[in-house]
């Protein structure tokens, strides 16, 4: 993978298909690695690279181990003051729409 002034991308699937599976601790064949490169080519959106990477991974081996917890919803440790600091802030404001002829947004407003 490699960036150029031009702001053109290049990737190189094989070889993030063999780096993302030594990342996640998963050994591929050579076959393996094709097949990886060959389905990414088709099915990628970019939306998450690395996500989609090591999903595919998973799923040309079968494998369930090592599977991160993207999207996990539980607070950090330390958060947790923080999260009731936000909770009670939103209890003293209201969401009203600002309405304009193109567009509605909704905007917190202090309670009275």
């Amino acid at each position: 993978m490699s960036i150029h002034t031009e702001v053109i991308i290049k990737l190189n699937l094989n070889e993030l298909a063999w780096e993302r599976s030594k990342a996640i601790d998963i050994e591929l064949s050579d076959n393996q690695i094709e097949e990886v490169a060959s389905e990414l080519r088709t099915r990628m959106s970019f939306d998450s690279l690395f996500e989609q990477t090591d999903m595919m991974i998973w799923e040309v081996t079968d494998s369930t181990e090592n599977l991160p917890q993207y999207g996990q919803i539980a607070p950090e440790p330390g958060w947790e003051d923080e999260l009731n600091r936000r909770e009670k802030a939103m209890k003293e404001f209201e969401m009203v729409d600002l309405v304009a002829p193109a567009w509605t947004i909704q905007v917190p407003r202090r309670k009275e």
